[in-house]
């Protein structure tokens, strides 16, 4: 899939893909708290000009999110730019707290939690064709 916009910052970057597809990526050894959970969602609406996308977040292994992003990013204000949500975790740690997401939360778009990249883009696009 061709690259067609990125915004960078110092705890990631949001990555602008063709087919509406949004990959999110978070750095390692980060913290992700209310602030930048908001900045990355704004990065979203200025690279899809407002349209919503099929999101694709990858946390490095030591990446971390604070409670009030979940609760963001759960939120209507948080998935106005979403489609569905692929998260791809790459420890116990991240699968744990993925699942109590989708529990507690209770995002209101279709989430789905992945090990593995490829698989989550395929299910990302097989939205688009429901």
């Amino acid at each position: 899939m061709k690259l067609l916009n990125e915004i960078k910052f110092n705890y990631g970057k949001v990555q602008l893909y063709e087919s509406k597809l949004v990959r999110i990526e978070v750095f390692s050894g980060t913290i992700i708290g209310l602030a930048e959970s908001k900045s990355m969602n704004d990065a979203i609406g200025t690279l899809s000009e407002g349209k919503e996308c099929l999101i694709l977040i990858v946390a490095d292994e030591f990446a971390q999110f604070d409670r009030d992003t979940s609760d963001f990013s759960a939120s209507e204000e948080g998935q106005r730019y979403t489609i569905g949500d692929a998260l791809v975790v790459k420890s116990l740690s991240q699968k744990i707290l993925a699942n109590f997401y989708l529990k507690f939360n209770k995002p209101t778009k279709p989430t789905r939690i992945f090990t593995n990249e490829k698989e989550a883009a395929e299910w990302l696009l097989s939205l688009e064709t429901k």
